[in-house]
Protein backbone atom coordinates (compact mmCIF):
# COMPACT_ATOMS: atom_id res chain seq x y z
CA UNK A 1 0.00 0.00 0.00
CA UNK A 2 2.82 2.41 0.84
CA UNK A 3 4.54 1.77 -2.48
CA UNK A 4 1.22 2.30 -4.25
CA UNK A 5 0.67 5.60 -2.44
CA UNK A 6 4.14 6.82 -3.41
CA UNK A 7 3.58 5.74 -7.01
CA UNK A 8 0.25 7.51 -7.34
CA UNK A 9 1.66 10.64 -5.68
CA UNK A 10 4.54 10.62 -8.16
CA UNK A 11 2.14 10.23 -11.07
CA UNK A 12 -0.02 13.10 -9.83
CA UNK A 13 3.01 15.33 -9.36
CA UNK A 14 4.38 14.56 -12.82
CA UNK A 15 0.97 15.16 -14.37
CA UNK A 16 0.47 18.51 -12.65
CA UNK A 17 3.94 19.73 -13.62
CA UNK A 18 3.36 19.06 -17.33
CA UNK A 19 -0.30 20.10 -17.36
CA UNK A 20 -1.46 23.26 -19.20
CA UNK A 21 -2.33 26.03 -16.77
CA UNK A 22 -5.90 26.41 -17.97
CA UNK A 23 -6.94 22.93 -16.77
CA UNK A 24 -4.99 22.75 -13.51
CA UNK A 25 -8.00 23.99 -11.51
CA UNK A 26 -10.30 21.34 -13.02
CA UNK A 27 -7.73 18.61 -12.34
CA UNK A 28 -7.31 19.80 -8.75
CA UNK A 29 -11.07 19.65 -8.15
CA UNK A 30 -11.26 16.14 -9.59
CA UNK A 31 -8.32 15.06 -7.43
CA UNK A 32 -10.00 16.43 -4.29
CA UNK A 33 -13.25 14.63 -5.14
CA UNK A 34 -11.40 11.35 -5.73
CA UNK A 35 -9.38 11.77 -2.54
CA UNK A 36 -12.51 12.48 -0.50
CA UNK A 37 -14.30 9.43 -1.88
CA UNK A 38 -11.26 7.24 -1.19
CA UNK A 39 -10.97 8.53 2.37
CA UNK A 40 -14.66 8.00 3.15
CA UNK A 41 -14.67 4.52 1.62
CA UNK A 42 -11.44 3.48 3.34
CA UNK A 43 -12.58 4.77 6.72
CA UNK A 44 -15.79 2.72 6.57
CA UNK A 45 -14.08 -0.60 5.74
CA UNK A 46 -13.63 -3.08 8.57
CA UNK A 47 -10.28 -4.91 8.82
CA UNK A 48 -11.90 -8.22 7.87
CA UNK A 49 -13.07 -6.71 4.56
CA UNK A 50 -9.65 -5.37 3.54
CA UNK A 51 -8.87 -8.13 0.98
CA UNK A 52 -11.91 -7.34 -1.16
CA UNK A 53 -11.31 -3.63 -0.71
CA UNK A 54 -7.78 -4.04 -2.04
CA UNK A 55 -9.21 -5.97 -4.99
CA UNK A 56 -11.68 -3.16 -5.68
CA UNK A 57 -8.92 -0.55 -5.69
CA UNK A 58 -6.81 -2.74 -7.99
CA UNK A 59 -9.64 -2.55 -10.52
CA UNK A 60 -9.28 1.25 -10.53
CA UNK A 61 -5.56 0.89 -11.30
CA UNK A 62 -6.43 -1.36 -14.23
CA UNK A 63 -9.02 1.12 -15.52
CA UNK A 64 -6.52 3.98 -15.21
CA UNK A 65 -3.92 1.98 -17.15
CA UNK A 66 -6.39 1.29 -19.96
CA UNK A 67 -7.49 4.92 -20.21
CA UNK A 68 -3.90 6.20 -20.07
CA UNK A 69 -2.74 3.75 -22.74
CA UNK A 70 -5.53 4.52 -25.20
CA UNK A 71 -5.50 8.26 -24.50
CA UNK A 72 -1.73 8.55 -24.82
CA UNK A 73 -1.70 6.90 -28.25
CA UNK A 74 -4.71 8.94 -29.37
CA UNK A 75 -3.00 12.19 -28.33
CA UNK A 76 0.43 11.36 -29.83
CA UNK A 77 0.12 8.56 -32.40
CA UNK A 78 3.29 7.04 -33.85
CA UNK A 79 3.81 4.04 -36.11
CA UNK A 80 6.00 1.04 -35.38
CA UNK A 81 7.15 -0.82 -32.29
CA UNK A 82 8.28 2.26 -30.37
CA UNK A 83 8.61 2.36 -26.60
CA UNK A 84 5.38 4.36 -26.33
CA UNK A 85 3.45 1.92 -28.52
CA UNK A 86 4.78 -1.14 -26.68
CA UNK A 87 3.84 0.49 -23.36
CA UNK A 88 0.41 1.45 -24.72
CA UNK A 89 -0.59 -2.01 -25.96
CA UNK A 90 0.85 -3.86 -22.94
CA UNK A 91 -0.60 -1.36 -20.46
CA UNK A 92 -3.97 -1.65 -22.18
CA UNK A 93 -3.95 -5.46 -21.99
CA UNK A 94 -2.60 -5.77 -18.44
CA UNK A 95 -4.97 -3.04 -17.29
CA UNK A 96 -7.98 -4.83 -18.78
CA UNK A 97 -7.11 -8.14 -17.11
CA UNK A 98 -6.54 -6.32 -13.81
CA UNK A 99 -9.82 -4.39 -14.11
CA UNK A 100 -12.25 -7.26 -14.58
CA UNK A 101 -10.19 -9.83 -12.66
CA UNK A 102 -10.19 -7.57 -9.62
CA UNK A 103 -13.94 -7.00 -9.90
CA UNK A 104 -14.54 -10.77 -9.94
CA UNK A 105 -12.18 -11.23 -6.97
CA UNK A 106 -14.06 -8.52 -5.07
CA UNK A 107 -17.41 -10.12 -5.88
CA UNK A 108 -16.33 -13.57 -4.72
CA UNK A 109 -14.75 -12.35 -1.49
CA UNK A 110 -17.63 -10.01 -0.72
CA UNK A 111 -20.29 -12.65 -1.35
CA UNK A 112 -21.78 -10.95 -4.39
CA UNK A 113 -20.69 -13.80 -6.67
CA UNK A 114 -20.64 -17.55 -6.20
CA UNK A 115 -17.36 -18.90 -4.85
CA UNK A 116 -17.55 -21.89 -7.18
CA UNK A 117 -14.97 -21.87 -9.98
CA UNK A 118 -16.15 -21.26 -13.53
CA UNK A 119 -15.50 -24.40 -15.58
CA UNK A 120 -16.08 -23.67 -19.26
CA UNK A 121 -15.38 -26.44 -21.79
CA UNK A 122 -11.76 -26.39 -23.03
CA UNK A 123 -11.01 -23.42 -20.82
CA UNK A 124 -7.22 -23.77 -21.17
CA UNK A 125 -7.52 -23.66 -24.96
CA UNK A 126 -9.75 -20.61 -24.56
CA UNK A 127 -7.02 -18.84 -22.61
CA UNK A 128 -4.42 -19.88 -25.18
CA UNK A 129 -6.60 -18.57 -28.01
CA UNK A 130 -6.87 -15.26 -26.17
CA UNK A 131 -3.09 -14.99 -25.90
CA UNK A 132 -2.61 -15.69 -29.61
CA UNK A 133 -5.36 -13.22 -30.49
CA UNK A 134 -3.60 -10.55 -28.43
CA UNK A 135 -0.29 -11.27 -30.17
CA UNK A 136 -2.05 -10.81 -33.52
CA UNK A 137 -3.59 -7.53 -32.36
CA UNK A 138 -0.22 -6.33 -31.12
CA UNK A 139 1.40 -7.07 -34.49
CA UNK A 140 -1.41 -5.27 -36.32
CA UNK A 141 -1.10 -2.31 -33.96
CA UNK A 142 2.62 -1.96 -34.63
CA UNK A 143 2.16 -2.16 -38.41
CA UNK A 144 -0.73 0.26 -38.84
CA UNK A 145 -0.18 3.92 -39.68
CA UNK A 146 -3.87 4.80 -39.44
CA UNK A 147 -4.66 6.48 -36.12
CA UNK A 148 -8.33 5.45 -36.10
CA UNK A 149 -7.39 1.83 -36.78
CA UNK A 150 -4.75 1.95 -34.04
CA UNK A 151 -7.27 3.26 -31.52
CA UNK A 152 -9.77 0.59 -32.60
CA UNK A 153 -7.14 -2.12 -32.07
CA UNK A 154 -6.44 -0.78 -28.58
CA UNK A 155 -10.15 -0.89 -27.73
CA UNK A 156 -10.39 -4.44 -29.11
CA UNK A 157 -7.33 -5.52 -27.11
CA UNK A 158 -8.87 -3.95 -24.02
CA UNK A 159 -12.14 -5.82 -24.57
CA UNK A 160 -10.23 -9.09 -25.04
CA UNK A 161 -8.25 -8.41 -21.86
CA UNK A 162 -11.44 -7.72 -19.91
CA UNK A 163 -12.90 -11.04 -21.06
CA UNK A 164 -9.71 -12.87 -20.13
CA UNK A 165 -9.70 -11.24 -16.70
CA UNK A 166 -13.26 -12.43 -16.10
CA UNK A 167 -12.44 -15.95 -17.26
CA UNK A 168 -9.07 -16.33 -15.55
CA UNK A 169 -10.21 -15.19 -12.10
CA UNK A 170 -13.68 -16.65 -12.49
CA UNK A 171 -12.10 -20.07 -13.00
CA UNK A 172 -10.56 -19.91 -9.51
CA UNK A 173 -12.51 -20.90 -6.41
CA UNK A 174 -13.32 -18.40 -3.69
CA UNK A 175 -10.90 -20.01 -1.23
CA UNK A 176 -7.96 -19.16 -3.49
CA UNK A 177 -8.97 -15.53 -4.05
CA UNK A 178 -6.23 -14.17 -1.72
CA UNK A 179 -3.67 -15.72 -4.08
CA UNK A 180 -5.44 -14.17 -7.06
CA UNK A 181 -5.37 -10.78 -5.36
CA UNK A 182 -1.61 -11.11 -4.91
CA UNK A 183 -1.22 -11.90 -8.61
CA UNK A 184 -3.52 -9.00 -9.54
CA UNK A 185 -1.41 -6.78 -7.30
CA UNK A 186 1.57 -7.76 -9.42
CA UNK A 187 -0.40 -7.01 -12.59
CA UNK A 188 -1.34 -3.58 -11.26
CA UNK A 189 2.36 -2.90 -10.68
CA UNK A 190 3.23 -3.72 -14.29
CA UNK A 191 0.31 -1.57 -15.41
CA UNK A 192 1.87 1.28 -13.42
CA UNK A 193 5.19 0.64 -15.18
CA UNK A 194 3.47 1.08 -18.54
CA UNK A 195 1.84 4.29 -17.30
CA UNK A 196 5.22 5.50 -16.10
CA UNK A 197 6.73 5.08 -19.56
CA UNK A 198 3.76 6.78 -21.20
CA UNK A 199 3.80 9.69 -18.74
CA UNK A 200 7.63 9.90 -18.65
CA UNK A 201 7.54 9.40 -14.88
CA UNK A 202 10.61 7.55 -13.50
CA UNK A 203 9.07 7.47 -10.02
CA UNK A 204 5.94 5.72 -11.27
CA UNK A 205 8.02 3.26 -13.29
CA UNK A 206 10.26 2.34 -10.36
CA UNK A 207 7.41 2.00 -7.86
CA UNK A 208 5.40 -0.04 -10.36
CA UNK A 209 8.36 -2.39 -10.78
CA UNK A 210 8.60 -2.82 -7.01
CA UNK A 211 4.89 -3.65 -6.78
CA UNK A 212 5.07 -5.98 -9.77
CA UNK A 213 8.05 -7.96 -8.51
CA UNK A 214 6.85 -8.09 -4.89
CA UNK A 215 3.44 -9.38 -5.94
CA UNK A 216 4.99 -12.02 -8.18
CA UNK A 217 7.40 -13.20 -5.49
Amino acid sequence: CKFGMVGVFGALTATFVSMPGDIVAVAAVLMLIGGALGFVWGARVSPIALPQTVAAFHSLVGLAAMCTSIGSYWASPTAGASMDNVSAILGDFIGGVTLTGSIVAFGKLNGNLSSKPLNLPMKNYLNLAGVFAFIGMMAAFFMTENVSKGVAILWAAGALACFMGLHLVGSVGGGDMPVCITVLNSYSGWALVAEGFLLSSPVLTVVGSLIGFSGAI
